[in-house]
């Protein structure tokens, strides 16, 4: 996957992102009852902050850590999610800034799937742990989307959402990591649109368009449009009204074991 791609997407969307983000604030606030649940930390690294959703979610719960790191691959989206006394950076999660063992925990929400390497990049989160120190993730896994992806496999003779790691491969790059005690699972949800046209403009509004350069970008035509409209419908059999939007929810736990 091609960073500049993925930063430029991102980027533009830094704007328009909260509008769409039902979904990951849902996420964000699970990531960080997660997070209080098994322990906290005083340094911690929100690795793919975006607007900061998960630091939100830890301000209502009254659980904002002393120092909250917000780290994005796009700048514009460490502007919008930067906190008041609390440091931001933009940066890759593939290549962190950080030395090793200068972090209380690490926490990222829906942001993983964008890595180009898994086990690497847990790897090196592991390293930037301190010994006993936590990592409380979430991304999107294998199955998502399978209503657009029914749809564009209609529409164009092949898919083009994803890819997207089963649960099976998270839990070996999880337990690939360095990392102790690690815990993998999975939760479905299920949303609902009024269209499937809404489907792909909240796509577009979150930045998580394709990132396949061969693909089209953006909604192009309306007859293009329709055609994939019915496909979608076609695909979940869904002829009229509203139609679901399912989303594979991975989360990933595990601790850094101590000295």
């Amino acid at each position: 996957m091609d960073k500049r791609v993925v930063r430029r997407d991102f980027a533009q969307a830094a704007d328009t992102y909260d509008r769409h983000a039902d979904l990951q604030r849902q996420v964000a606030g699970r990531v960080a009852g997660l997070f209080v649940e098994y322990g906290g930390g005083e340094t911690v690294l929100d690795a793919g902050s975006g607007t900061g959703l998960v630091g939100r979610a830890l301000a209502a719960r009254s659980a904002l850590p002393e120092r909250l790191i917000a780290l994005d691959l796009a700048h514009a989206m460490t502007r919008r999610g930067a906190r008041a006394a609390h440091p931001s950076v933009t940066g890759d999660c593939e290549r962190l800034p950080f030395a090793p063992a200068t972090l209380d925990a690490a926490i990222s929400s829906l942001t993983l799937q964008w890595v180009n390497d898994l086990p690497a990049t847990l790897a090196g989160l592991a390293r930037c742990l301190r010994p006993g120190g936590t990592l409380v993730a979430s991304t999107l896994a294998a199955g998502t989307l399978n209503e657009l992806e029914g749809a564009l496999v209609r529409a164009d003779g092949r898919g083009g959402v994803g890819p997207f790691h089963n649960r099976h491969q998270l839990a070996a790059a999880l337990a690939s990591s360095g990392l102790s005690r690690p815990h993998c699972w999975e939760e479905t949800v299920v949303k609902e649109a009024s269209r499937p046209a809404e489907v792909l403009r909240t796509l577009k509004g979150l930045g998580a368009v394709s990132k396949d350069p061969r693909r089209s970008r953006g909604l192009h035509g309306r007859r293009r449009i329709q055609h994939l409209e019915a496909a979608y419908r076609a695909a979940c059999r869904a002829p009229r009204g509203p139609v679901p939007v399912t989303w594979r929810v991975a989360f990933l736990v595990a601790r850094k074991p101590p000295r």
